[in-house]
Order: C-alpha cells, then sequence, then structure tokens
C-alpha cells in the first residue's frame, strides 16, 4: 500500500498521464470517422435525451430501493451505460443492444430502464472511453481495462463500491468473485476499497490449443503431434506437400496475422511449446505482461527471456520455408480466418471458442474438411505449460460518483448469473432463428462468469452419455448433452458444439490443463504500475516490431539480444523495480 505522500505523488502522474491519453485517443477519436460520429447522438438529440434523464433522474430520487440481492425499484429507474459492438456478431431478428431479452428482463423484474449512451464498434471502444473519462461526463456505470481503471481510481472519480457489493451482491455472484481466494476482488480493491466490479479473471479460459485439419493430416501421411518438432513438420507438410490434393502450391502451414498474440491465429500457444510465455499483444492497453520469478527471486519479464529468442528462431525458419502466410503483418484476425476457412491454411494455435468462429461452419460447408483439436505440446520431455492471463481480471465495471443508484449494476450482475449459473434458462443464453443458433448471453450490458464451469459441464456431458442417464444434468448440461447428441445422429450444425463438450473436446482438454497443473500464470497480481501506463505501448510498439522483423528475416535473430537491453533501458527496468516493490508478486 502507498504512503499517502506517495498515494498523492502517483495520483498526479496518474492525471497527468490520462490527459496525455486523452489528447492522443482523442485525435485518434476524431480520425476514426462516421461510424463513431453517426453512434452518437446529434446535438438536438442529446439535449432531448438529457431532458429525459433529468426527468428520469428526479423520479428515481422517489424510488423504492430493493434491500438486498433481490426486489424491484418502484419507480422504475434509469440506468446509463455505454456499449461496445462486436464487428462479428450476428444478432436475432429484431433484437438490438437497445432491445433485447435482457433489458426487458431487467425493466420487469428489477425496475431498471436501462438506456445506452452511446455505442460503437468494439475496435473503437477504448478510445471512446479515454474521450469519455477526460470529459468526466460519465454514464452511471461502464467498462473499462485495467490502465482504465487504475487511473479512475487515482483521479476519484467513480464511485467505493465496498459496501453495495456486500449488501447487494447475491451469494452466487459472491461465489464466481471469490474463488482463488478471491484473487479477482483483491485486484479491483485499492486501499481496502472495493472501487470496481471484474469482468472477467478467475479462471483459465484463454489457455490455448492447437487446431489442426484432419484431413489434411490423414492426405499428407502424418498423425497428430507429440512434440514442437511434429508442429514443425505438420507446418511444412501442409505447405509442400500438397495438403488439399489440388495439385496447386497454395497452402500454408501455420494461420498468423499482425494481432502475434491471439486467441485465434496467435504465436501464445507455439511459444509456450518452448517453454516461453510472452504475451504482448498489438492491440489493447500493452500493460498486461506476463512475469516469472529469476534464480534470484526477483521478477523478470517473460518476454525477454532466452527461451523467446528460440522459439522465434524456428518462426522464422518456418516463414523462410513458405508456411507462414508472406503478408500476415498486414492482416487482421479477419482476413486470417479467410485463408483459413478458404481451405489455404491447415493449422493454428487458438482459445476454446475457435470451434465457434471462425471454423464452425467448414464441417458442414466444406466436403470432407475436419478439425481435430488437440493440447499444447513440448520441444523436450518438460510438458508443455498454456499460458493464461484471465487468472487476474483485465476489465471492470466502475460507477461514476454521481451514480444515483451506484449498486444497480450489481443487481443487474445479480440476475445475469442467476439466469446463466443459478437456474439456466436457455432463453438467455442460445435461441435458434430458422434453424440457426443466435447467441444472446452477450447482449447483456454486464457479464459474469462461473470460473470452472465449462470443464465441469463437459465432464457431466461425458459422464451422462457413458452411462445413458441424463437425471444428473442440470438444464444447462442437457442443452449441451442434446447438442452431442443430435450432432452424433447427424446434424452436422452441431459440429463446434460436439467440439466444445464432447470428449477430447476443448472443455475437457481444459479441465486437463487445471487438473495437472499445466496452466502459466503470471507471477505479479497487481494492477498496472505508472511506468507501465507511461513506457508500455511505446515498448509495445517496439516489440511488435522485433518480433516481425525476425520472423520476417529483415532482421537477424540475434537483433532479439539488442531489443531486449535497449527494453530495459528504456523503462523496463523501472517497471520491473515498481513490480518487484509492490508486495503483489506471488
Amino acid at each position: 500500500m502507498l504512503t499517502n505522500a506517495k498515494a498523492k505523488l502517483k495520483g498526479s502522474a496518474l492525471l497527468s498521464l490520462l490527459l496525455i491519453m486523452v489528447t492522443v485517443t482523442a485525435c485518434n477519436d476524431n480520425n476514426s470517422g462516421s461510424t463513431a460520429s453517426n453512434a452518437n447522438s446529434s446535438p438536438k438529440t442529446s439535449a432531448s435525451d438529457n431532458a429525459t434523464a433529468n426527468a428520469s433522474t428526479s423520479e428515481s430520487k422517489a424510488a423504492t430501493t430493493p434491500n438486498g440481492p433481490t426486489g424491484k425499484y418502484d419507480p422504475p429507474i434509469e440506468l446509463t451505460t455505454v456499449r461496445s459492438v462486436n464487428s462479428a456478431a450476428e444478432l436475432p431478428p429484431g433484437d438490438s443492444l437497445d432491445s433485447n431479452i435482457w433489458v426487458k428482463t431487467f425493466k420487469d423484474e428489477l425496475g431498471i430502464n436501462l438506456k445506452n449512451l452511446w455505442k460503437v464498434n468494439d475496435a473503437q471502444y477504448q478510445n471512446k472511453i479515454a474521450v469519455t473519462m477526460a470529459s468526466g461526463d460519465m454514464p452511471d456505470f461502464m467498462e473499462v481495462d485495467a490502465q482504465q481503471f487504475q487511473i479512475l481510481v487515482e483521479a476519484g472519480t467513480i464511485a467505493d463500491l465496498t459496501d453495495s457489493y456486500a449488501k447487494y451482491a447475491s451469494d452466487l455472484t459472491k461465489g464466481s468473485m471469490e474463488v482463488n481466494n478471491g484473487l479477482r476482488l483483491k485486484a479491483a480493491t485499492m486501499n481496502g476499497k472495493l472501487m470496481g466490479i471484474p469482468v472477467d479473471g478467475g479462471d483459465i479460459t484463454d489457455t490455448e490449443l492447437i487446431y489442426i485439419r484432419k484431413d489434411w493430416l490423414a492426405n499428407v501421411g502424418l498423425q497428430p503431434p507429440k512434440t514442437m518438432e511434429d508442429v514443425i513438420n505438420i507446418a511444412l507438410a501442409f505447405t509442400k506437400n500438397d495438403p488439399d490434393k489440388n495439385g496447386k502450391n497454395d497452402t500454408y502451414g501455420l494461420s498468423l496475422d499482425l494481432n502475434l498474440f491471439n486467441g485465434w491465429s496467435g504465436l501464445d500457444g507455439f511459444f509456450n511449446g518452448y517453454h516461453a510465455y510472452p504475451f504482448n499483444p498489438t492491440k489493447g492497453s500493452a500493460t498486461t505482461l506476463n512475469f516469472m520469478k529469476g534464480p534470484d527471486g526477483k521478477v523478470q519479464w517473460a518476454d525477454t527471456q532466452p527461451e523467446v529468442k528460440t522459439a522465434l528462431g524456428k518462426l522464422a525458419d518456418l516463414f523462410k520455408q513458405g508456411a507462414i502466410y508472406p503478408e500476415f503483418s498486414v492482416i487482421d484476425g479477419m482476413k486470417s480466418a479467410e485463408l483459413v476457412t478458404s481451405g489455404k491454411v491447415g493449422m493454428t494455435f487458438g482459445a476454446f471458442w475457435v470451434p465457434t468462429w471462425p471454423i464452425n461452419n467448414m464441417y458442414k460447408d466444406v466436403p470432407g474438411a475436419d478439425w481435430g483439436i488437440y493440447p499444447l505440446v513440448s520441444s523436450d520431455d518438460k510438458p508443455a505449460l498454456s499460458q493464461s492471463m484471465t487468472g487476474l481480471p483485465s476489465r471492470f465495471y466502475v460507477v461514476s460518483k454521481k451514480a444515483e443508484h451506484p449498486e444497480a449494476p450489481i443487481l443487474l450482475l445479480n440476475t445475469y448469473i442467476e439466469k446463466l449459473y443459478g437456474h439456466f434458462d436457455k432463453n438467455y443464453h442460445t435461441v435458434t432463428v430458422d434453424g440457426k443458433d443466435f447467441g444472446v448471453f452477450g447482449l447483456s450490458p454486464v457479464r459474469g462468469g462461473m470460473p470452472g464451469n465449462n470443464p465441469k459441464a463437459a465432464a457431466a456431458v461425458q459422464a451422462a452419455k457413458q452411462s445413458g442417464d441424463t437425471s444428473a444434468l442440470n438444464d444447462e448440461q442437457k442443452q449441451y448433452y442434446d447438442q452431442v447428441a443430435k450432432f452424433e445422429a447427424g446434424d452436422k450444425s452441431m459440429w463446434a458444439a460436439n467440439k466444445l463438450w464432447a470428449a477430447d473436446g476443448v472443455f475437457s482438454l481444459l479441465g486437463q490443463y487445471s487438473d495437472n497443473n499445466l496452466v502459466f500464470q503470471s507471477a505479479y497480481v497487481g494492477n498496472p504500475t505508472t511506468t507501465m501506463i507511461a513506457k508500455c505501448p511505446s515498448l509495445r510498439d517496439e516489440e511488435v516490431k522485433m518480433i516481425t522483423s525476425i520472423i520476417m528475416g529483415s532482421k537477424p535473430l540475434d537483433y532479439f539480444d539488442e531489443w531486449a537491453a535497449n527494453w530495459l533501458k528504456s523503462g523496463g527496468q523501472d517497471i520491473l523495480d515498481e513490480v518487484n516493490a509492490s508486495g503483489q508478486v506471488r
């Protein structure tokens, strides 16, 4: 904990950083063009909305507030927020972020009229939030990343939720938050006060697996990988041995795009196979880093360790031999997905959700196409550990100090958790329209998870399959059981569900990671330090250049050593010093 003097100095520094960040992001926002502009109301409309909001606020002052985790505001209150729009998400016909089953339920069951002040594409959300922070005109609650959370705490603009959480969070919500010795809540607690509600954390949902075209493996006469050498050989065979049998030299072995670290087409799992644990995605705050303890007990940054250089050498060789798309550094995840789904690439490292996007329809639409899912493999006799950054929360819901009802977002979360994890109701998870499934759980303005729920559900489904007795399944698990049964009966549209819940599916493999301690997590459990916030974006950009240039061969492999030395000189040593002095190293 900081002394008061240090806290004041830190707060001053962070406020300065906020001003700098806002200046930059405001420019970015202006440059982002019409999308953000169109997503906002016109001045005339805003004035009207403000009048409505003021009227509603007057009403809310008189509203009866629930006395605990359940109950209803009477008369209804208005609760404002802001939203990001996932560019790949498809909504059920007639649904929008303003009108859907969640919005209607919150109104009917809680007496909360939810209002989205603005909505922007997810790629623009961070910039828009920065502008909102600078304006001081926050909605009642909003989702921010760890860096923005830290800045808002220091700026003193968000509400202390300690008492609201204690009084209004349901037992189920508290259970989801307080796993792993309450590490999620500790990350959201500053100076003994709960300053936000973690969105994620407490789970290992980002650990990666290897996804490989099974039909291509058969065509080139290879087996699933047991070592990283096997992974290399498969990538090269998919490049040189005409795995699609079309007589053309038009395929690549390993999917990759400009993001470098990602749940899709990322390199996380590849590095992990060489016992390397770098993590610094091209997009994002750049302050979510992996640290590991060195022989002297002090933390080191995982990205500068020699194992990273070894893995980079392997990637550079794969690129040189044509196994990686030559223009990977200028394509995003959507484009790399197009390459894979059009039959140009046969292997990728990725997170659990890869079967649901982008390869979900290939089994149905591409004759003969099928993907196998395999755990990470090692380059030697030491087991590979799959790195996870989701043990600690990376995103938080924060509530404005000006909010009339700071407890209201917690009541929303109670409802979300209850509908999806308490008494599971399929209507809040997935709806089917004209034979097409739409996931509606993501339409909620608050989200949360029950750590370990999915591997547990997969095990229950598999036990029921073996015994033929479904009586022990809850409604959620029975849904998954039925999906697997439909696939086995010939329904190809259930391929993704089968890959999630069946034996050897992704959640079964993630459960094995957890049960066998095959997960690597950062030794540092604190929020971004002052130097991280100030320096990490530029340091991240230099790392992206280093990795990309070495893989593409424009820089020699030894350039890694030069970059690592420069990282320490350019602020990296200050970051290590701050982390080592934080008292938040496990």
